[in-house]
């Protein structure tokens, strides 16, 4: 099971912010089973999104967005999400109570721009925000589910967190992942590699391994993954006793 993450916004392109969100929903997939195949950074661009878009639907089963659902006019995501499945927005009357709801617990106006943030592509699930107005959206078309989330970390992480990850483990049979990390110290990259090379080709093809080295100690990260969690856990744990 492969996914992709797209976050959206000329704000991460230019350095402004850092992209927080990927790493968050990267680690909660890969607990839940899922493999991230590619992280993209896009502008507030159409064209580039449906590019993207494209794109990661040729490689993975999961695609997350990640920004532009504000509603400001540089908020483009659902109209390029409609474009994109051949689709048209209708309001959803639910979204609007609750963000009515939020504006007046919060002693603000509610004006025509923030009704017009409850309009949702009809093919689209919505997912309700309870951490703040934009909605998120669910879409299954050609066997692909696309996730559709607030740019806002804490709004994007209570979504993902009650709603996305429970849909994808409903929906979808997931594999076990599991890591084991080796500390290793006094001993560089390649020699390391070298010294272990026949432990390295010994290692079962459901196991990765991976070298991160830093300044005086090298990390060696086994990642397993498979269907049979004890036969996973055993494994690692005879490889590296």
């Amino acid at each position: 099971m492969q996914a992709e993450i797209i976050t959206i916004g000329d704000e991460i392109l230019i350095g402004q912010i850092v992209d927080t969100n990927s790493a968050f929903i990267a680690q909660q997939l890969n607990k839940i089973g899922v493999s991230v195949y590619q992280i993209t950074s896009v502008q507030d661009d159409k064209q580039h999104i449906l590019k993207s878009l494209h794109e990661a639907e040729e490689n993975a089963d999961i695609i997350i967005l990640t920004g532009g659902l504000g509603p400001t006019k540089d908020d483009i995501t659902k109209i390029t999400l409609a474009e994109y499945f051949n689709d048209t927005l209708e309001l959803d009357e639910d979204i609007v109570k609750h963000i009515q709801y939020l504006f007046a617990k919060s002693n603000y106006p509610f004006t025509e721009v923030n009704r017009m943030q409850a309009l949702v592509p009809t093919k689209a699930t919505p997912l309700q925000n309870r951490l703040g107005t934009a909605p998120g959206m669910w879409f299954y078309e050609n066997n692909t589910v696309f996730v559709s989330l607030p740019g806002v970390p804490y709004e994007m992480k209570g979504l993902m967190t009650y709603q996305v990850l429970p849909k994808i483990q409903e929906q979808f049979h997931l594999p076990y992942i599991i890591h084991k990390t080796i500390m290793t110290y006094g001993m560089g990259e390649s020699m390391l590699a070298e010294k272990i090379e026949d432990w390295e080709d010994s290692l079962p093809k459901f196991i990765k391994l991976a070298y991160l080295p830093s300044f005086g100690h090298v990390r060696l990260r086994l990642t397993a993954k498979g269907n049979d969690k004890k036969l996973l856990e055993e494994t690692l744990t005879y490889k590296i006793s």
